[in-house]
């Protein structure tokens, strides 16, 4: 009788290395703009998340090995480009040695593209805005397919949030022509595709991105099916569907406006200050949730100056997002409100532990 190939046992030190490369993603800080890299995506409550901080998505250790490697292959796919004799490739702004970048709408909106080439063999008088993705071989091989269809096209019917970052860049570039590299893991295989600049199509696009900055509450989501595919996936389901409320941070406050002039400014009702970028992250103990966030609970009243607001449950019990301290045990902090499930809100003990014991309700 033949014996079974033994199973290979786990890597200790690989394992270990994977939590290490996932803890360090966790400890990184969300971006503090909505980027042009994602303004095509579908549905606008979910880039309003993203941008008000409401969710920071983690991805495994297998997917960041993936973006790693998209990154060597940008450099990978810069360099091979540079061989060809009378090209130019600017991916570093000569005036600030950064990558290239552009802003609009206050320095809420911004974006970075790879690069700037001139001198493509099929197309060498004009500037095109590049950009270098790395996919996988089914991926490359539909894009292929699709440029043999009409390349113009290609990109938009490949991949709709790529070709609206390829129409914006060209937009705040002034360039008329993009140039997008798909190159298979390790750079193996690599198909171009060009596409045209697309002025009314960057205009609407910037007014989206304009419409989410501004906007109090969260925009309509694309779906109100939560088993609807793109919700399924979204980072953002359990506060979208689910009802879990969000992260605290000022991005999440009730107090909180991103403003329209400087670079990036948000102001502070309650403080009537700017709010640092730092400070940003955690909050205040002034935090009070934007009212649209807490989906499990009816807004009814608030008061501005003792800084509260009164919420009532669909069984008709009512509970304060405001300072216990102050107002007693109807009223929650909003990192006890995240913690707390609404159906303990208002009872005995846990009312009983946080007066008497000074406890607070914690995840």
């Amino acid at each position: 009788m033949a014996l079974l190939p033994a199973i290979p046992a786990p890597d200790p030190t690989l394992d270990a290395v994977d939590r290490a490369v996932e803890a360090r993603q966790a400890a990184e800080k969300p971006r503090p703009y909505l980027g042009m890299s994602a303004i095509g995506e579908p549905c606008s409550r979910r880039l309003w998340y993203g941008f008000r901080w409401a969710v920071q998505q983690q991805f495994p250790a297998g997917t960041l090995y993936k973006f790693e490697d998209g990154h060597r292959t940008e450099d990978l796919v810069a360099a091979r480009l540079r061989l060809v004799p009378g090209l130019t490739l600017h991916t570093i702004d000569p005036s600030t040695g950064r990558q290239i970048g552009y802003t609009d709408h206050g320095g809420h909106f911004r974006g970075h593209m790879d690069g700037a080439v001139l001198g493509l063999l099929q197309a060498p008088k004009t500037w095109h805005v590049w950009e270098c993705k790395a996919t996988n071989d089914e991926k490359q091989g539909l894009l292929l397919k699709l440029k043999a269809e009409g390349e113009k096209a290609a990109l938009a019917a490949w991949d709709p949030i790529y070709w609206a970052q390829a129409v914006v860049y060209m937009h705040y570039s002034g360039m008329d022509r993009h140039y997008l590299t798909c190159t298979t893991p390790g750079g193996r295989s690599t198909i171009s595709v060009r596409t045209d600049a697309d002025a009314d199509a960057a205009k609407r696009l910037a007014e989206k991105a304009l419409r989410i900055i501004v906007a109090s509450t969260p925009p309509e989501r694309i779906s109100e099916d939560p088993e609807w595919y793109q919700c399924g996936w979204c980072p953002a389901h359990a506060i979208c569907h689910g009802g879990k409320l969000p992260n605290v941070s000022c991005r999440t406050c009730a107090h909180a406006t991103p403003e329209l002039d400087g670079d990036g400014r948000w102001t502070c009702a309650l403080w009537r200050s700017d709010i640092p970028g730092e400070a940003q992250h955690l909050g205040c103990d002034g935090h009070r949730y934007i009212p649209a966030l807490v989906v499990f609970a009816e807004a009814v009243d608030a008061d501005a100056a003792a800084n509260w607001i009164e919420y009532r449950l669909p069984d008709g019990r009512t509970f304060l997002n405001g300072d216990p301290g102050a107002l007693g045990p109807r009223a929650y902090t909003s990192a006890e409100l995240r913690a707390i499930d609404p159906a303990l809100i208002g009872d005995d003990f846990v009312d009983a532990a946080r007066t008497e014991l000074g406890a607070q309700v914690v995840a």
